[in-house]
């Protein structure tokens, strides 16, 4: 477990698949309502303080966001939101959010992408966040999840390259590609087959 400050109200702690596994959570599961990830988030907190020889204030508002990690982890984010948001009359207490991975990857052809799409409809349960670009000749398609990466990730790599990850990728798409379909690429490509 890495635990790290780097500002005064935030707190960043990344586990491994092992301190998952010892925590006794997975990313899928972790739910703020659920009272094993209340367990979880206390018990890293208890570490953050011995570790930052600092106290947590808990009667603070705090926002958790939760992202997956490639490797079967995760990264926790902490940030206190402070005395400022308490008086302006939102209640204290502990929010959290869980983030998707984001990543795109590029098809020299519409038959490699077709494949593609077809193999992730097959695998995933439920439609993933996807958007399709055509830039330099080559589409791209990024595509958000909270399904393990590793295996999203697999099967893209299969039929295409991976060009980029995060918010720096996606803003370089929305402003350099053209934008083919948004939200539901995945689906538009596989309509009838």
């Amino acid at each position: 477990m890495k635990i790290e400050a780097p500002q005064e109200n935030r707190i960043v702690v990344e586990l491994t698949r092992a301190d998952m596994s010892e925590l006794d959570i997975t990313y899928e599961e972790m739910d703020y309502s659920n009272i094993e990830t209340r367990r979880v988030i206390w018990t890293i907190l208890d570490r953050a303080r011995t570790v930052l020889r600092r106290d947590i204030d808990p009667s603070e508002k705090m926002l958790i966001e939760t992202v997956p990690t490639e490797e079967g982890g995760c990264v926790l984010y902490f940030t206190v939101l402070g005395r400022a948001i308490r008086l302006a009359g939102v209640h204290s207490g502990m929010r959290m959010r869980k983030d998707r991975a984001s990543f795109a990857y590029t098809f020299r052809s519409l038959s490699d992408l077709t494949a593609c799409a077809v193999r992730l409809r097959s695998v995933c349960q439920t439609p993933l966040c996807s958007d399709l670009y055509r830039i330099d000749g080559a589409y791209c398609l990024r595509v958000q999840t909270d399904l393990p990466c590793r295996s999203v990730r697999a099967l893209l790599s299969e039929y295409g390259e991976r060009c980029a990850d995060g918010a720096m990728q996606s803003a370089y798409l929305r402003e350099h590609g053209d934008l083919l379909a948004e939200g539901d690429a995945v689906e538009k490509l596989t309509i009838g087959l």
